[in-house]
Formats: C-alpha cells, structure tokens, sequence
C-alpha cells in the first residue's frame, strides 16, 4: 500500500505563490507597477523581511523587475517564457533536521531560483526506520510524470542514496555521498577543514583533551572531521587518549544527562567540538548543570544554520560562499544533468574559514 508522502511547501514559496494569485486575480500587465515591500507585508499579514524574500523570489522568477527608488514592475510572464527545464525540486530529508539543524534556508531556495526560475520546490519527509518505500514511491512518481523533477538529498540513508543514484533523474547529496555509490553530485563544506580548523583552534586555547560530540547516526562527512581533528591532535604531540568521541541521543534531556557523566569523569574533556548547535547547546547546559567554570571550557560547532539575527556563540567554520551562492551550486549541479550528456559527477566542495564569536562576518 503507498505510503502518504509528507511535505511541504517552504513559506517563501506560499508567499510568492499569494503574490501571483493577487497579479492574475488584478489582471496586471507587463509593466504595470507592483507593491512595494511594506505594501506586500501588509496583503501578506508577515513582516516585511519576510514579504522582501517574497518579492526577491518573484524577482528571481522573472516575474517582477524591482528598481531602487522606482519600485516594482510585472514582466512578461507568460507560461512559455517561465517553463524550467526542471518542473519540481524534491528536498529530500528527516523532519529531525528540520527541527534542530535548520533545513529549508529561504537563501538556499533564492539561489537556486537564479539558475532555476520557476521551479517548484518541495520538502518531502522521510518516515524514520524504513524510508525506502516512501523513496521508490517518488521516484516511481517522479519517473512516470510528463514532466523532469530532480531531488536534493539531506543526510538521508545509504539505502536512499542508492535508490535515487539508480534511478537516472537529476540529483544532488546536500553533503557528502556514501563509499561506493557512483553518479551522485554533491555539494558539502570542505568537512576536513572544519575539523582541521576547530581541533587547532581548540589547541591554540590550551585544550590538551578534547571530545568530539556527534549525533548518534553517522554520517561520511562525519567521519572526515573526526578524522582531521585527530590528525591535527597527532601531528601536535597529543597522546592518543587526548580525543574523546562520543555519539549522543537526539533527545536534549537524554544528551545534558550524558554530557554530565561525561564531565564528571576524572580528567574530563575541556574542549568540546560540536557536531550540531543543538549538541553545542546541550554541552552549555551540562556545564552549569555540574557546576563548572565556564570560562575553563571552550564549545566549538561544525554546523551553524541562522534562524534569526541572532550571532552565533560558539567558534563555527563558516562557509566562504553563503546560502544564495549554494542554492545557486545546487541548481547548477542538477541543470547540468538535463541534457542527457552528463559526464562523471561533479563535486563542489565550499572553503570554510573560522568564526569567532563577536567576529564580524566578511
């Protein structure tokens, strides 16, 4: 029995989708003039950072040309013109990652909708346990629709990885592909860097023993930083015990409790390399929890996903492109296996460098 797909549409998309009802529903035409972005916050009922991505997705659509001091005016729209030669985008991943790691960047979607005006962009969920029903079912969709759809996989399962790889539609690993699987693109951080930067940092701090914390599903990108943090410990004269790994539960209840017999410990770690900023988190809690010196401990994260304004309070190897500039690989990496001449798969790694708190970001 198919199993029902859950997804959804990312909100800058719902809103771009309100905008183009209100201009068929007006009968605009190509140059008339548009809302400006208080006036779209207003129909909207969002604030205006949110109605100005709207606007800006539109603008990446070709729906709209918005001038400065001018203000905004409709294009030829027309369904010849807007037909992309991918009709949807299937972000595939775990609602987990939703949650707790920031999936579903609006930067990411407007990146890609440079390369890719007038996709359709979709967030699918992948049922926890066994998801290679639910991933046959689309690919099975995908391949019987008039239309191309292509897939962007988020930290999914080797077993999905290898489905949509043999499938022949475009695709692309939002991180790094599994050993053994041939004819996947991806996109990732330079993960050996991170690990590089991080472990050095933590040694130029004064950490002489340090824990690696990573979720409790590993990853191959994972594996890559582990490697290097113990690489940078080794060539620096640490004995083999000065690196502690550890995989934590998902549940931050159950991660503090770890953590806490963790520094409690004889000769606990001082320096901790996060994996997530929730496991960064979950490592603060902890030391207040026991009792320790904060400014004895140093938090350092491999990941950083904004959901605000807010700075980062952790050291985090930030990437050199942002996400516009990675939305934008994305598009490319799948446009480039459109025209059935694709060659070997192409892999675009992003330098990183290191961010301290209270850095300004350049």
């Amino acid at each position: 029995m198919p199993q029902k797909v859950v997804s959804i549409t990312p909100q800058i998309a719902e809103l771009a989708n309100q905008l183009m009802d209100d201009i068929t529903s007006r009968g605009l035409s190509p140059g008339d003039r548009y809302l400006s972005t208080a006036e779209a916050s207003r129909l909207l009922g969002v604030s205006t950072a949110a109605a100005n991505r709207a606007l800006q997705l539109l603008e990446h659509r070709r729906v709209i040309s918005r001038q400065q001091r001018k203000g905004a005016f409709i294009l030829d729209y027309s369904e010849d013109n807007q037909a992309p030669p991918l009709h949807r985008v299937h972000f595939l991943t775990h609602p987990l990652y939703m949650r707790t790691e920031g999936m579903g960047n609006d930067h990411i979607l407007l990146g890609m909708q440079r390369d890719l005006p007038g996709v359709h962009v979709q967030i699918s969920f992948l049922p926890q346990g066994d998801e290679t029903t639910l991933v046959q079912q689309l690919i099975g969709q995908a391949l019987a629709a008039d239309s191309t759809d292509g897939f962007v996989l988020v930290r999914v399962s080797c077993e999905t990885q290898r489905l949509v790889a043999g499938s022949g539609l475009p695709a692309v690993v939002f991180g790094a592909v599994y050993p053994g699987i041939d004819g996947l693109a991806s996109l990732d951080r330079d993960m050996d860097s991170v690990g590089g930067l991080l472990a050095e940092w933590m040694l130029e701090r004064g950490h002489r023993r340090i824990a690696y914390l990573n979720r409790q599903i590993v990853l191959p990108g994972d594996n890559t930083t582990m490697e290097a943090i113990a690489g940078v410990l080794a060539k620096a004269g640490c004995p083999v015990d000065s690196l502690l790994v550890r995989g934590l539960p998902s549940d931050s209840q159950a991660s503090v409790a770890d953590l806490k017999s963790l520094l409690t410990r004889p000769n606990p770690p001082t320096g901790f390399i996060c994996r997530t900023h929730r496991i960064a988190e979950n490592t603060e809690a902890a030391i207040v929890r026991v009792g320790g010196d904060p400014n004895k401990f140093d938090i350092a994260v491999c990941d950083f996903f904004s959901g605000g304004k807010d700075e980062c309070r952790f050291a985090y190897p930030r990437p050199i492109e942002d996400d516009k500039q990675q939305g934008q690989h994305l598009a490319r990496l799948l446009s480039s296996q459109l025209d059935g001449k694709a060659g070997p798969a192409q892999h675009v790694v992003v330098p990183v460098k290191l961010q301290l708190p209270g850095d300004e970001a350049t």
